[in-house]
Formats: C-alpha cells, sequence, structure tokens
C-alpha cells in the first residue's frame, strides 16, 4: 500500500465504511456495533461478515453463547466514546489489514452536518494519541456526497439510517444557517414496518422487507396502494403484507407529524421548501436546479418521485412564488420558483454510477477529496499536533482546516 494514500472514514448511524482515497467504493461495510465486553471481542470478525446487523438487534449468538452488543453511533453522532477506540481498532486491523501501532497514512473522517467541535477535538486526539496517523481532515458528509456527484453547488439531502439532513452548499461549503434536519430516516421506516405487520418478525427480516417491499406512493388518493404484497421469509415460507404498510412506512420521512415525529420543519418536502427560502436569492436558482439525494434510505422506491411532488407543493416554494409575482409586476425579474427543479438522480436524466452507488455517496466523495492535491492544505498533520503541546492550539486549527 503506498503511503500517500489516505484512509477513508464513514461513521454511519448502523454502519461503517472504510477503505482507500482512488478506490471507487468502500473496501469494507459492517456495523457500528461491537461486543459490551472485551471478552466478547474475538468475535468481531465474524460480526465483520454479518452487515444485517443493524437497529434494535442487542446480542448475536456466537457458539451458543449470546453476545451482548454496543452501538457505539446514535442517530449520526457518536454515542459510546469507550467503544469507538476498540470500533476503531477493528477497522483498521480486520477490515484494512494495518497495523494500529503507527498508522502511516493521513485519514479523512466524514461528519454529520453541524457536527459538534468538542467530538471533533476528542476524534483527533484519538487518532494522533492512540493510533499515530500521520494526519486528520474532517469533512461535512453532506459536502461529501455532493461532490461524490460531481458537483460543488448544491442542495443534498441526506437521508440514511439514523438522521434526515437537508443541506445547501455553494462552491463546497456549507450553509449552516440553513441547514435543516429531521430525526427520522431508514431505521424508523424499518421499525414502523416491524410494528405494523401482522406477522412478528425479526428486525433484521423486516429490514430486508423495506429493501424489497417498501415505496414511496401516497398513503392516499387514487395512486396510494391498497392491495396486499407477498414476501418470503428466509426459509421460503409466504406471507401476506397489507400494502397500505408498505407505503406509510415511508410516508413518515414526508408527514412525520402525522406518526408522532414532532419536527418543527415538517416532512422532507418542507425542509427543502423552507431551505430554498434560507439561502441568498442569488444561489437560489443553483440550489433549485441541483436537489441530489445521498443516503441508503433515498434508495426506496420512488423516493425521488415523491420528494420531488413534495418539494413543489411545500410552503416555502409557495412563498417564494408569491413574492416573485409580487416583484414581476411589471418587469420579469428571472424565473418562477420551481420551474427548473431538479432532484437528482432523475429517469430523463441519469447519472451512470452516481445512481445506483449513492448509499456510499459521503464515502465516495471522501475517496475523491483526498486523492486530490490539495488535499494537504486541508488536514491537520501530525506535525501541527505535536508542535501544539499541552497549549491545545491545534484545536483552532483542526476546525480552521474542517470542510463543513
Amino acid at each position: 500500500m503506498e503511503a500517500a494514500q489516505s484512509i477513508i472514514l464513514d461513521l454511519g448511524t448502523s454502519s461503517v465504511r472504510c477503505g482507500f482515497s482512488g478506490e471507487d467504493l468502500p473496501r469494507s461495510i459492517f456495523p457500528s456495533k461491537l461486543p459490551k465486553e472485551k471478552e466478547g471481542r474475538e468475535v468481531m470478525k465474524l460480526l465483520g461478515r454479518m452487515e444485517g446487523i443493524d437497529g434494535k438487534v442487542e446480542s448475536v449468538d456466537v457458539g451458543g453463547k449470546e453476545v451482548g452488543l454496543g452501538e457505539v453511533m446514535e442517530r449520526g453522532e457518536i454515542k459510546n466514546w469507550e467503544l469507538l477506540t476498540p470500533l476503531l481498532e477493528h477497522t483498521f486491523t480486520t477490515h484494512l489489514d494495518l497495523a494500529t501501532d503507527a498508522l502511516s497514512h493521513p485519514i479523512l473522517i466524514s461528519e454529520p452536518p453541524l457536527a459538534s467541535k468538542e467530538s471533533r477535538e476528542k476524534l483527533t486526539e484519538i487518532m494522533f494519541e492512540v493510533f499515530k496517523v500521520q494526519g486528520v481532515c474532517f469533512c461535512n458528509s453532506s459536502v461529501l456526497s455532493l461532490f461524490a456527484s460531481g458537483r460543488t453547488r448544491g442542495m443534498v439531502v441526506e437521508c440514511g439510517s439514523g438522521k434526515t439532513n437537508v443541506v445547501p452548499v455553494f462552491e463546497g461549503f456549507s450553509l449552516p444557517h440553513a441547514i435543516l434536519n429531521l430525526p427520522a430516516a431508514g431505521q424508523d421506516v424499518t421499525e414502523y414496518l416491524q410494528k405494523n405487520i401482522q406477522d412478528k418478525l425479526g428486525y433484521n427480516v423486516v429490514k430486508d422487507m423495506k429493501h424489497s417491499l417498501a415505496n414511496c406512493k401516497p398513503v392516499t388518493g387514487p395512486n396510494s396502494i391498497r392491495s396486499k404484497v407477498e414476501y418470503s421469509l428466509p426459509d421460503g415460507t409466504p406471507i401476506q403484507i397489507d400494502g397500505v404498510y408498505t407505503s406509510a412506512a415511508c410516508d413518515l420521512l414526508f408527514n412525520p407529524d402525522e406518526y408522532g415525529i414532532d419536527n418543527v420543519d415538517g416532512g422532507i418536502g418542507e425542509m427543502v421548501g423552507k431551505c430554498m427560502e434560507m439561502v441568498d436569492k442569488d444561489v437560489r436558482q443553483d440550489m433549485e436546479r441541483n436537489v441530489v439525494m445521498a443516503g441508503g434510505a433515498t434508495m426506496i422506491d420512488g423516493f425521488t418521485e415523491r420528494l420531488n411532488e413534495e418539494i413543489l407543493k411545500s410552503e416555502g416554494l409557495e412563498r417564494l412564488k408569491d413574492e416573485w409575482q409580487k416583484q414581476n409586476i411589471g418587469e420579469r425579474i428571472g424565473e418562477l420558483p420551481g420551474t427548473n427543479l431538479n432532484v437528482i438522480p432523475n429517469k430523463t436524466c441519469r447519472e451512470p454510477g452516481y445512481n445506483s452507488q449513492r448509499k456510499h455517496a459521503a464515502w465516495i466523495g471522501g475517496s475523491i477529496m483526498a486523492s486530490l492535491d490539495t488535499f494537504q492544505s486541508i488536514q491537520i498533520t501530525k506535525q501541527d499536533y505535536e508542535d501544539s503541546g499541552a497549549s491545545g492550539e491545534y484545536k483552532k486549527l483542526v476546525h480552521r482546516k474542517a470542510v463543513v
């Protein structure tokens, strides 16, 4: 492995993606969980092959013994710092085949929008003190996702496992004042299905069912799904699932209030509309033409079409239209908001590669970012860290260089 290659690390709510810069896809994807007790750590190689561990799974059977699992992440944020170091060690040794006593690579770490400075500082210390990396760089996951689509301007709708973020990005940097989020995402869709289907199935089975049957069609109206759909269990047994649940499970992302999820900014479509209002009018057209989806939950059938519909009828976009009409009395000023709405990827303008791989978008964007010549300028080096000593000056530097 060439020393110039950087490690790309994407710590997600349900899974970790890791690999090296310049590669097209993550080298490994595995659960962001591990045994709570040290005695159970020897099963980590087994866990590395079990991508289905997610959500509510709290233990696994290993050789007839129940091994309790601890969650490192929660809703995109690091929840358990004590388990983080063992998880990182497992990442480097088992999945990247590296010696952790002194990593001869810099590392790019994707972080959620509006990540706390305290979390960034603590991760920096762990990387330099424990793993002796050569450099550390932090990048906003939404910025990386947009980068993976070949853009530096646009509005990213990032919906993974634990949280949904709507993030406007201009020239490679997010606009923090207009970032909105919804405390619901893919795991909530799975949990809704698990709670409402007649047959009480395990979380992993329901998760597979979500990927196979869930859709984003409206729960009511002429295009809604009412008929039952068939699903085959792992043992081949067929069961019937009420079609309304396969739609309602995703509907909670667009109408969260109706499902007991409080969010002042509403569902995803309303969030995009409000975000359009909050950005400067000079960049609004860039945002409208480049609404880029990212994250595994956006792979659900019909997500693109539903999001497009929800944005067009959002209150935020309606207010922008009203404002536009008032300004255009007697003189034309730009185009009517919503006229050039483009949710990416779409069927009329297919983008090879990004369409099928957007569930890995943040990692792919990180791989591209770390391959650029400018990557050196946005990382804090081992020398920077050591020179700061006990003064803690590195903290200012790591925040200044972070791509947020």
